[in-house]
């Protein structure tokens, strides 16, 4: 980091717990980045494999760069108990959440973003997600204009300045979907939402909020209720659960290569198919896709 400001512009932080088949991937896309006026934090929440060991080998590459790098292990109440206290460890402007196993879609991301502009006036940056299912990349389906029925983007395209994280810290009785929480309450306090128009990401499907359908569905519904959004007629609502409940026996009991073949009729269909350039940390796609 440069000494022209005490405080770095960003903070990059990664929560993770027993990620030691992962983390490693996201490490190289943070240290890999061109840009480097930022400070990278891993918050473990006690961790009992290699992924401290892991971590810990990097210090010396972000010494190198002169890019402050601290590890933060110790139990935690969940991710985003874990998120709130990376947040009030870090001292950067910006802060954005990169998870275990997730990556940045380029060497240039950060590069891509900070060198356009300083936001002053903006709460809230994003871009675009490139998500990883069956070894198939596709683009996460954005728009701020559906942020009352969906989460709007993914968390790991956004930036947040670090003061609203602060004074709006995540509500952690939300086990599931504090982070959409919060950027309903942001768009409904009137802060500003900035598209950057960058590639942000690459993300690895299979997370808690994509594997418990029923449960990410049915919290998603409490935090709409909660910022006065009316939930669905019991009819819709029946239909709703019903189709979840398919899908969830369809994820949990049907072999990988229908799963995949049925999702490659979605992305067809959505339009969501995308030809990755892949960086040089993630993986080549399956070729059989």
């Amino acid at each position: 980091m440069g000494a022209a400001s005490d405080k770095p512009p960003l903070s990059i932080i990664t929560v993770c717990f027993n990620a030691g088949s992962s983390i490693k991937k996201t490490i190289e896309s943070v240290i890999g980045q061109t840009f480097d006026q930022f400070e990278y934090l891993i918050k473990d929440g006690g961790s009992t494999d290699e992924t401290l060991s892991i971590a810990e080998s990097y210090a010396e590459r972000f010494r190198a760069r002169g890019i402050p790098f601290r590890i933060n292990s110790e139990k935690d109440q969940g991710i985003y108990d874990a998120m709130n206290t990376a947040v009030r460890l870090s001292e950067g402007t910006w802060i954005n959440f990169m998870n275990a196993g997730d990556c940045y879609y380029s060497a240039d991301t950060l590069s891509d973003i900070f060198k356009k502009s300083n936001y002053v006036n903006d709460g809230i940056l994003y871009g675009d997600a490139v998500e990883c299912e069956y070894g198939h990349y596709y683009k996460f389906r954005k728009s701020l204009k559906a942020i009352e029925s969906r989460m709007p983007f993914s968390h790991q395209s956004a930036f947040v300045n670090r003061e609203l994280l602060i004074r709006y810290p995540f509500k952690t009785d939300y086990r599931i979907g504090a982070d959409y929480d919060f950027l309903l309450s942001m768009h409904e306090k009137g802060y500003h939402f900035k598209d950057t128009g960058v590639i942000v990401c690459i993300v690895e499907k299979g997370g808690v909020s994509s594997l418990r359908l029923y449960d990410t569905f049915m919290e998603s519904v409490k935090i709409r209720e909660a910022h006065g959004i009316p939930s669905p007629p019991e009819r819709k609502l029946r239909r709703i659960l019903w189709g979840k409940a398919v899908k969830q026996y369809v994820l949990d009991h049907f072999p990988d290569g229908i799963k995949k073949q049925i999702r490659k009729v979605q992305w067809a269909i959505r339009g969501q198919n995308f030809e990755a350039v892949l960086p040089a940390w993630e993986s080549e796609p399956d070729k059989d896709v």
